[in-house]
């Protein structure tokens, strides 16, 4: 028997990378996507270098791995990015590229891949954030880009229950991952500050492995506590 099919994007770090290392551990194939190169040490994973922003390649993605690799049980929408400060002084280009990766490039990941879905009965699963469930200072246009990410996947559940597909958005809290490095603000060193990478990979295959006639459209997972520190920094991307 063959090794079900996932594509992930935005496997080179972070939440993208320990999906991905435990989908390769149960026994899937897995076709990467993200902007930086990934190594998995394992013959059954396949990277793309590709910057999904560029949303006009999508199609054309989305076709070229249903022919080289065959049917898909799986797509995983995480790639993403974060510009946090006040919405007046956010560039044109910071608001186009999170709209772009962040919610653009998982509709036309979807649409891509859906009839292939459907035929194998397989899911979707779109990594949101805490951000999109209640109003966000500074992050306005991030968090409307997560809220629409959860709505888009609450309504297409709606859309395609009754062909087999299972719809499902996490929405983690503070999650310990390198989207923080490049911000000025981060998750204090304590344990219980953060949510770990390796949750909600273990999420995600909570939901590949429950029983098909029941479906979990969303799961929030959130910290112990919240404690931020302030640093100097940059701009989030995963």
């Amino acid at each position: 028997m063959s090794r079900p099919l996932a594509v992930v994007t935005g496997t080179s770090s972070g939440i993208g990378q320990a999906i991905t290392q435990n989908l390769l551990q149960s026994d899937w194939r897995v076709v990467g996507i993200s902007r930086r190169q990934a190594h998995f040490e394992s013959e059954h994973y396949t990277h793309l270098c590709c910057d999904l922003t560029e949303t006009s390649h999508i199609p054309e993605i989305t076709q070229t791995i249903l022919k080289t690799h065959g049917p898909l049980n799986a797509l995983v929408n995480n790639a993403g990015v974060g510009h946090f400060a006040p919405h007046e002084e956010l560039s044109p280009a910071q608001i186009q590229e999170l709209v772009s990766l962040n919610l653009l490039a998982p509709l036309l990941m979807t649409r891509g891949f859906l009839r292939s879905l459907k035929e194998t009965r397989g899911n979707v699963i779109s990594i949101s954030s805490f951000s999109a469930l209640e109003s966000s200072s500074f992050g306005a246009a991030y968090a409307a880009t997560k809220a629409g990410l959860k709505h888009f996947g609450d309504s297409l559940f709606d859309e395609v229950r009754k062909s087999g597909v299972k719809v499902t958005t996490v929405t983690p809290d503070i999650t310990r991952t390198p989207f923080y490095d490049e911000l000025t603000f981060a998750p204090e060193e304590d344990p219980a500050a953060a949510v770990t990478p390796e949750c909600v990979g273990q999420v995600v295959m909570q939901i590949l492995s429950q029983r098909p006639q029941t479906i979990t459209t969303h799961i929030v997972l959130r910290p112990e506590r919240i404690l931020l520190t302030k640093r100097p920094a940059r701009n989030g991307k995963k």
